[in-house]
């Protein structure tokens, strides 16, 4: 048993490294992923390391051709567009439940970071606040389906969201002020709506 969790336990390490070097830019889109190099540099077997590529590639993050190559997949527009659609939906669902759960320091919390996301002052920025606000959400959630779902997507979720942003026209203003005072009343349905009108998706 010992052995099966450590051989897991170096499988999620690897994943999270070779992760964060994608997301962060340290492996550029067509970069090679050699296992042996890859796993001489992480002092550890090929094994996690092949299985950690294989967990990339069903998020999106690494692309394989059997016998031909292993690399860190291109950002397209169309894997843009599908997490920004994937995104707001699925941030609107896990506040619709949120909201109706949290205790209300929890309630204050998520006032402080939807202020945070209208108060953002770049792409970057917002990406991280949305993100701060969705594990919140998740967390206050108490969905254990949730929870597994933002495991599984947020690597692949900040770096496909780089370059997101609210509306920009002006009602961005006066959506964000219905959004922050929804919330603070723990108005689901309200604020559900107006986040996916912040997003171009209601």
């Amino acid at each position: 048993m010992d052995e099966r969790r450590r051989a897991s336990a170096l499988v999620d390490e690897a994943y999270r490294l070779l992760g964060e070097a994608i997301v962060d830019g340290r492996l550029q889109p067509g970069d090679r992923l050699r296992d042996v190099e890859l796993a001489t540099l992480m002092g550890i077997s090929r094994t996690p390391v092949r299985e950690a590529l294989q967990k990339l590639e069903r998020i999106g993050l690494v692309e394989v051709a059997a016998n031909r190559y292993t690399r860190v997949a291109a950002l397209t527009e169309r894997s843009r567009t599908d997490m920004r659609e994937y995104a707001t939906h699925t941030i609107a669902g896990a506040m619709r439940v949120g909201l109706r759960r949290c205790e209300t320091d929890e309630l204050e919390a998520a006032v402080t970071l939807a202020s945070a996301m209208r108060d953002a002052d770049s792409s970057r920025a917002y990406v991280d606040a949305v993100l701060a606000f969705y594990t919140h959400m998740v967390a206050v959630s108490r969905n254990i389906v949730f929870g597994k779902a933002l495991d599984q997507t947020s690597l692949v979720l900040r770096r496909n969201l780089e370059g997101w942003q609210s509306v920009g026209d002006e009602t961005r203003a006066t959506l964000f002020r219905h959004l922050i005072d929804q919330i603070s009343r723990r108005d689901a349905n309200g604020a559900t709506w107006t986040f996916l009108a912040l997003h171009g998706f209601a």
